[in-house]
């Protein structure tokens, strides 16, 4: 059995030789500082029986009551090469740079930054999976027929595909899955999944009626929880399988096989040979290097060091729309990038538990001049959705938004907002507040300081405090701060995600305190409502209320990222997010054109 070669930090040999090349036309920018890895073994492989085509056509039994029915999205039809006519190459070896090195292999719990899952990802499989757009289709069932729903829409019903093996040889069940959406939701031990936690909103309960066969009993029928299940946070392990075990070694059953993990620097992994899905993956060999500023990342990317990067940063994209328009590399905007970007106040103590300090934060906020430091001409209205041209149509227009919501005045409606931001916090503070406000290390320090500055003249002043990656999650998890600027990535697009894991009483990463029964009651209303003009009508009453009333989110502007990859990188498709879609960070129907 192969042991992962753990040493310590040292640079790659093409980082040293490139930055210097590219540095004096590249700003810098800074990552997340990694965690290391403890030294983790290798696991045997076992033979697998072939894949068919899979795919989410589940209806009602003839025998389910009536009332509103979860209705999955059309299958996707696997591995189509990316030019008609032209058949995927099996070989080669894929390199990928990212900006963080992974703490730990387990994917349910990794929840700072989106590069942990392009190391992880690759090692494991989920119930559902999301390759491109909005399709999802059920990843480890018998056929297209492989699962269904019943009872109303409450229960779900799969048929596991036998022979799919772990790693280390263990044949996948059913009793593995059910373990899994146990763990992932706080059932095992207590640790509810950051990213795909939202799911406990909605799970009952999970059991293996047979060897192959899973039964999964939710709340109420919905169309969102195909979706959350399909993100990479929510793969599967082997029954039994410990966060202890997890800090040791992987446990997936995923396309590539982990050979060698260099703390700090990055991993090599090889193609799974008795993978379950037939002819995949393609590629042979996965390289993903960890650069933790931008800038060797761009130039990593610039020297084809690397297939594909996520790069938006003003400084560089001249460079990119020239090499693109000369037919080098492709590229496609993610809309609404990661966002939505946010005040988040500690409503759990003073002084953010009295609405009036949230009023006069909220309307001191000039939106129009901090979106340009943060994004430039990128710059969007996002409340909490993001854009009109976001899935699902949830964003506002910026006519409905500028100079009609408070706090988002312009001109002569933003002075008068200041104005009437300090009054309200004089009658409140009379000698104005003195409060600490924490940034997370990285580009929201940028976006503290512009807001520092703005809340300044109202008699707000705030002291930031900088902290790195493992200390923030620690202080969110705790709920201990006052205030700061954050985004929690959503990875579904559904505002069932944005509302579920973010403002429900006690949801899965509800960090600001909030508790509002209105709230609760409209959420569930919105989770069941199938109809979709209704279900954005209950989401704009959800809106009004955090966002306006009680002021508990005051949002800010958002931007696009742009997506940018090699030619040479064939079947390259954006799924439902570009920070865990299953499809993107696991890679296996990608191939290499040369």
């Amino acid at each position: 059995m192969k042991r992962f070669v753990m040493r310590g930090k040292r640079p790659s040999l093409w980082i040293a030789l490139v930055v210097p090349l590219l540095v004096f036309a590249l700003a810098c920018g800074a990552a997340d500082e990694p965690t290391a890895t403890p030294t983790a073994k290798a696991a045997a492989t076992a033979t697998a029986t072939a894949v068919s085509p899979t795919g989410p056509a589940a209806t009602p039994t003839p025998t389910s009551p009536a009332g509103p029915v979860a209705i999955p999205t059309a299958t996707l039809k696997p591995s189509a090469p990316s030019v008609p006519g032209e058949e995927a190459i099996s070989g080669g070896t894929m390199q990928w740079v990212e900006g963080c090195y992974p703490p730990s292999f387990d994917i349910q719990l990794l929840a700072v930054t989106q590069c942990y899952y392009y190391f992880n990802g690759k090692l494991y499989n989920n119930l559902f999976v999301n390759y491109e757009g909005d399709k999802v289709e059920c990843e480890i069932c018998t056929d297209e027929d492989g699962w269904r729903l019943e009872n109303g829409g409450k229960t779900m019903l799969f048929n596991i595909k036998p022979g799919i093996k772990f790693h280390n040889g263990a044949e996948v069940t059913a009793a593995d899955i059910a373990y899994s959406l146990d763990m992932l939701t706080g059932q095992v031990d207590g640790l509810v999944s950051p990213r795909a936690g939202v799911f406990k909103e909605y799970y009952v309960s999970s059991k293996a009626t047979s060897r192959y066969e899973l039964e999964l009993n939710i709340i109420r029928p919905t169309v969102f929880v195909p979706k959350i299940l399909s993100i990479a946070s929510s793969a599967f392990y082997q029954e039994g399988t410990t966060r202890e075990d997890l800090n040791i070694a992987p446990h997936g059953s995923g396309p590539y096989i982990l050979k060698e993990a260099i703390t700090g620097s990055g991993w090599k992994m090889e193609r799974n040979p008795d993978y379950f899905k037939e002819g995949l993956p393609y590629i042979d060999k996965v390289e993903v290097t960890t650069a933790l500023d931008v800038t060797t990342r761009v130039a990593a990317f610039l020297t084809h060091k690397t297939e594909w990067i996520n790069a938006s940063q003003e400084q560089y994209l001249s460079t990119l729309r020239k090499m693109a328009a000369d037919g080098k590399i492709s590229n496609l905007p993610e809309s609404g990038g990661c966002g939505p970007y946010g005040i988040y106040l500690n409503q759990t103590r003073e002084p953010f538990n009295n609405i009036q300090v949230r009023k006069a934060l909220n309307l001191a906020v000039d939106r129009e001049a901090v979106g340009l430091i943060q994004w430039g001409a990128r710059a969007q209205v996002a409340l909490l959705a993001y854009t009109p041209t976001h899935p699902g149509g949830y964003g506002h227009d910026p006519s409905e938004v500028w100079d009609v919501i408070p706090g988002w005045g312009r001109g002569a409606k933003k002075a008068q907002e200041v104005e009437e931001a300090k009054q309200i916090l004089a009658a409140e503070y009379p000698n104005g507040l003195d409060i600490e406000q924490i940034a997370r290390a990285g580009g929201i320090v940028t976006y503290s300081e512009a807001l520092q500055a703005q809340w300044a003249p109202i008699g707000l002043r705030t002291t930031i405090r900088p902290v790195q990656s493992a200390e923030h999650q620690q202080i969110m998890t705790n709920i201990d701060y006052n205030v700061q600027v954050y985004v929690f990535c959503q990875l579904t697009r559904d505002p069932d995600e944005v509302v579920g894991q973010l403002w429900v009483t006690g949801a899965s990463r509800n960090r600001t305190g909030h508790s509002n029964p209105e709230i609760d009651t409209l959420f569930v209303d919105m989770s069941s409502e199938t109809d979709p003009v209704k279900r954005k009508q209950i989401f704009r009453k959800i809106e009004n209320i955090l966002a306006v009333e009680t002021v508990a989110f005051p949002s800010l502007m958002n931007g696009d990222n742009e997506i940018w990859w090699w030619d040479r990188l064939q079947n390259f498709k954006i799924p439902l997010s570009t920070h865990s879609g299953t499809g993107i960070v696991r890679g296996d129907r990608f191939w290499l054109k040369d």
